[in-house]
């Protein structure tokens, strides 16, 4: 598949520029980040995903990230990432968890593009595995980025818990045609040019996504939560199974998953919830105890009552 789209061309192969649009936060890249990704055979790596030499799971089977809705969650798909078998064919694929209690929520997915670009797919699955919505349509911007954006309504975000990102096979072997802007420019006034130099960005199974969440409400309290801060931080990684039984069902009722939280992820709940009661922010606390205690977390309780003691003292 062939798309064309104009870009600023320095900043979409080198991937080492930022900006600051009406919804993306102004954020620092790391310019190794894409290292790992870019100067790859994306040809081998395709071929080696259809001929069936992968492990090949099933989403319930798989581990997924808890994104964070307070700042931008740093995805990388690689060949370490796990391979599910979607109908357009194998994909390595970014298995992502949407925080509990969230009744509205508009997603944002920025795939970096540079000598290589991977396309993405996002599907929203209820408790159940049932598939919720789909996304497919992107936008290349002037940033460097493939981009999407879906606002879910608050049915669709009720019921959406478990995300899958993915690249259609095929659009393995594909590429996307960067237009130099200079060349758009002249064109349009009028000005006499050569032919222009092509450059493109080849499709590729490995990418790196920044994903986001703005817009976002809780059907507790219904507290709208401040836009992504500008700092880049990995997301955690939240040991959560899906269910193992895939229904046709609707979706079900919220109840605890029966896991045990990760070291890691129950001090990033404690930290989150020491800074919510700092603000006096105490429905974004209590919002993040019940979530923690959902996802395993035997201290957050605790933690909110000492934090929230702390505070009256002061």
């Amino acid at each position: 598949m062939k798309k064309v789209f104009a870009l600023v061309v320095a900043c979409g192969m080198l991937s080492a520029c930022s900006g600051s649009g009406e919804q993306r936060p102004l954020e620092v890249t790391d310019p190794f980040r894409t290292w790992g990704t870019q100067f790859v055979d994306e040809a081998k790596i395709a071929d080696n995903l259809a001929s069936g030499n992968v492990a090949v799971k099933q989403a319930n089977q798989l581990q997924y990230q808890l994104l964070s809705v307070d700042r931008t969650n740093r995805i990388d798909v690689t060949e370490k990432s796990p391979v599910v078998a979607f109908p357009e064919g194998r994909s390595y694929t970014a298995a992502l968890l949407i925080p509990e209690n969230i009744s509205q929520f508009t997603f944002h997915l920025d795939s970096i593009v540079s000598r290589t670009v991977f396309v993405p797919t996002v599907v929203f699955y209820d408790r159940a595995l049932n598939e919720v919505l789909r996304v497919e349509e992107t936008q290349l911007d002037r940033e460097g980025f493939l981009s999407m954006e879906q606002e879910l309504t608050p049915q669709q975000a009720q019921q959406a818990r478990y995300i899958l990102v993915y690249s259609k096979a095929t659009e393995f072997g594909g590429k996307t045609e960067l237009i130099d802007p200079k060349v758009v420019y002249e064109e349009k006034t009028g000005g006499g040019l050569p032919p222009a130099f092509k450059y493109y960005s080849k499709h590729s199974p490995i990418g790196n996504l920044d994903i986001r969440l703005s817009n976002v409400m809780y059907s507790s309290s219904m507290v709208s939560v401040a836009g992504t801060q500008s700092n880049y931080q990995a997301v955690e990684a939240t040991p959560v199974v899906a269910a193992s039984t895939v229904t046709a069902t609707a979706a079900q009722p919220s109840k605890a998953l029966d896991v045990e939280m990760l070291g890691d992820t129950e001090a990033f709940y404690l930290e989150q919830i020491t800074k919510a009661v700092a603000k006096n922010d105490l429905s974004r606390a209590l919002n993040l105890v019940e979530e923690a205690e959902r996802a395993g977390s035997s201290k957050a309780q605790a933690h909110f009552m000492q934090q929230l003691k702390l505070q009256q003292q002061k």
